[in-house]
């Protein structure tokens, strides 16, 4: 077989090997690899250590809230239980969203339950009648017995809350319940407990737990996450309980000794950096690419405030990066074409002799400095951004409420698949504005062309968007390239040679 065959076709298998490398291995590190807490700064609790106990499995499930009050405050709904000051009810008006989860309303544990390790004091702070009183945007619940007394503050500020305890004659411990997990579409992201411990994030395997983990040390957030959704605290935190809970969920409970910021909602960067919460975001394996992408895209959205639009600078900003090596390339081309007719010549002279026609396919290629790496490289450089673009469109909450024309929302797929059709034509017409000169080839591209509409039917609409607009700026540079900067080299060429 040819020489210039077979190194095209090595650049193709090269470019499908990496692609299908990089998928490989992120799901092999969300499959398979530790996703938490094994680390020395997990410790298991001591004998003396005084833990909540939950009740799970008693009569609680049975006493279910019955006096409900309902406030809005903010982008939130939220309803109040005066049976055990706890909330029932937590909706982010905005993505219509209830972090309330079906495992919580089952098992009847609900988010600022308060417990001290002593059963008898926490049956009366859980299932007893509170006060409840609303002062603008801080909601206090108070129980008192005349020998004990507690009382929970509830302050909602920007997109947040602010939580503070006070109590009379209880244990110096409190913990108060974060709740379970909100559930959805995972798709490659973590769902369960998350802890900053010592300024390392803990995303906690739920399988890893067995009963109850406890984890000490400086601890700047705890809760529990999901890939849009997370629910818990932030402040000075000296150690969080984890339980396991049936179907497949924990119970995470935090320790509470000084005023913290609650947060149940969307991962919005913008109030999660606000916060201190912004590595709740789960940008994966390829972290180093997807962050600071993420951070560049998030920017450009805050001040245009579109995701198209933000998608849309992306790509122009990678194809200004790109151009000198799609000169390179186009010139490469060029040159090939130049040598379509010594090409056959070669091959007709030595079609009995395959090694000798490669020394001189190669003696060719050296003569004029084609190099067949360079149609490729371009292609090849972008599959990291391609990747890391494609993670940034299935962690970022926004993108939910993005939409486009006819496409509802850029996180899911176009559902009348006419994008992926778009692109796969633009990949078509690219090849035909720049065809490779080996007839085998072309033909090779066409049919990919083909097989990226059909894989890119169900990729998210932003990452087709992306690849449209890529292969649109592309078909205007080579254009570019070869009717203007070229001909016009040529041109000067031959003035210089007639004088």
């Amino acid at each position: 077989m040819e020489k210039d065959h077979i190194d095209f076709k090595r650049l193709f298998i090269l470019m499908l090997a990496i692609t299908l490398f990089m998928f490989a291995f992120e799901m092999y590190t969300y499959y398979f690899s530790p996703k938490g807490s094994s680390t020395p700064q997990v410790k298991k609790e001591e004998p003396n250590t005084m833990v909540p106990q939950l009740m799970l499995g008693s009569t609680r499930a049975s006493k279910k809230p019955t006096d409900v009050q309902s406030f809005d405050v903010g982008q939130y709904s939220i309803s109040v239980s005066l049976e055990g000051g706890k909330l029932v009810r937590i909706i982010d008006k905005k993505y219509s969203y209830d972090l309330i989860t079906d495992t919580e309303r089952k098992l009847n544990i609900y988010p600022l339950e308060v417990y001290t390790g002593n059963p008898d004091i926490d049956q009366k702070l859980n299932f007893s009648p509170y006060t409840l009183s609303k002062d603008g945007n801080t909601i206090t619940m108070t129980y008192s017995d005349g020998n004990i007394s507690l009382t929970k503050e509830l302050t909602y500020e920007k997109g947040y809350f602010r939580f503070r305890v006070t109590s009379k004659n209880l244990p110096s411990t409190i913990y108060v319940v974060v709740g379970s997990h909100p559930k959805g579409d995972e798709f490659y992201t973590h769902s369960g407990p998350i802890v900053s411990l010592e300024g390392t994030i803990e995303r906690i395997d739920i399988n890893s737990i067995k009963g109850r983990q406890v984890i000490k040390g400086n601890i700047n957030f705890a809760g529990e996450e999901s890939r849009y959704y997370f629910k818990g605290f932030v402040g000075k935190i000296n150690s969080v309980v984890i339980y396991r809970a049936e179907d497949n969920s924990t119970i995470t409970l935090v320790e509470v000794d000084s005023p913290l910021i609650f947060y149940a909602g969307a991962k919005e960067y913008s109030i999660l950096k606000r916060i201190g919460l912004s590595d709740v975001i789960d940008y994966g394996t390829l972290k180093l690419l997807v962050k600071p992408l993420f951070i560049f895209m998030y920017w450009i959205y805050q001040h245009l405030h579109s995701w198209v639009f933000s998608i849309l600078a992306l790509t122009l900003i990678v194809r200004l990066f790109m151009f000198p090596l799609t000169y390179k390339s186009s010139l490469s081309m060029m040159k090939l074409s130049e040598l379509a007719p010594k090409m056959q010549e070669i091959r007709e002279r030595y079609k009995d002799d395959p090694v000798k026609m490669q020394e001189e396919v190669m003696k060719l290629y050296s003569q004029v400095g084609f190099n067949p790496m360079s149609g490729c490289l371009p292609m090849i450089l972008q599959i990291p951004v391609f990747f890391a673009l494609y993670k940034v469109l299935t962690i970022t909450v926004d993108l939910q409420l993005a939409s486009m024309l006819w496409i509802p929302s850029l996180a899911q797929k176009d559902p009348y698949y006419i994008l992926p059709i778009l692109m796969g034509l633009t990949m078509i017409a690219q090849q035909f504005i720049s065809p490779n000169p080996d007839k085998t080839q072309n033909f090779m591209m066409y049919v990919s062309s083909v097989a990226f509409t059909f894989l890119f039917a169900n990729f998210p609409a932003g990452l087709v968007i992306y690849w449209t607009f890529n292969n649109i700026l592309n078909i205007f540079q080579s254009y570019l390239i070869k009717e203007v900067i070229l001909k016009d080299k040529k041109e000067r060429k031959s003035k210089k040679k007639g004088k």
